[in-house]
Parts: structure tokens; sequence; C-alpha cells
């Protein structure tokens, strides 16, 4: 059974913009093929990798895609590039001040915002 697309991704300006398209990230197989899926949209090679994580649209996230977040963030960082997440609903950015996550990631409020810190 073919797994189901759950990003979408473009790139602008060289900065990969990944999308997430369900409504809830929360069930494990959700968020490992989102996080499979994340880690083969990333490109490839010694360059610094610019990212954003677009979260219109999610409602609902696990402490497991928190992991794969933390994950993903060291990756990019180690590439010398950046990863700003935007567009979070205020449920989900209070997910990540009351885990203190907001002081490890960098928030925008929307993708404009996003590309101009990246």
């Amino acid at each position: 059974m073919p797994v189901e697309t759950r990003l979408r991704v473009e790139t602008v300006d060289n900065v990969t913009i990944i999308r997430l398209l369900d409504r809830q990230v929360f069930d494990e197989r959700v968020v490992r093929e989102v996080g499979e899926q994340i880690q083969d949209a990333l490109p490839s090679g010694p360059a610094p990798q610019r990212v954003i994580l677009d979260f219109t649209g999610v409602e609902m996230i696990s402490s497991s895609l928190l992991g794969k977040l933390i994950l993903l963030m060291r990756r990019v960082e180690t590439s010398g590039g950046k990863l700003r997440l935007c567009e979070l609903k205020p449920t989900i950015h209070g997910v990540f001040r009351t885990s203190n996550l907001d002081r490890l990631f960098g928030i925008d409020r929307d993708r404009r915002e996003a590309l101009d810190h990246v």
C-alpha cells in the first residue's frame, strides 16, 4: 500500500519550505511518515540547509513529533543552516512554550516573516 503524501514541498530563494498537510500529527504511523518525508525533502550535500516548516492547518501534534523536530534542528544546524517554524496555531504554539522549545526553535508568525529570518 503506497504511503500517503503528508507534506507539500517547495523551494523559494534556495529555502526549502515544507508544509505539513495533516490536521493532526499525533498517530505514531503519521508521525513516522511525516518524519521520513521531511528527511527525504531536505536537500543533500554540504551546503547549509535553509528550511521552513509551515504548520498552516495543523491543530494537534504529539511529543513524538517534537522529538523528530529536535533531530531535524540538529541536522540543519550541523549543515550550518537555519530552521524556522511558522503558522503555528495558538494551541501548538502553547505546546512549544510549555515544553520550553520556543527557546530552541525560531518561530515566526507567517511564511513571509520566516523567509526574512532564514
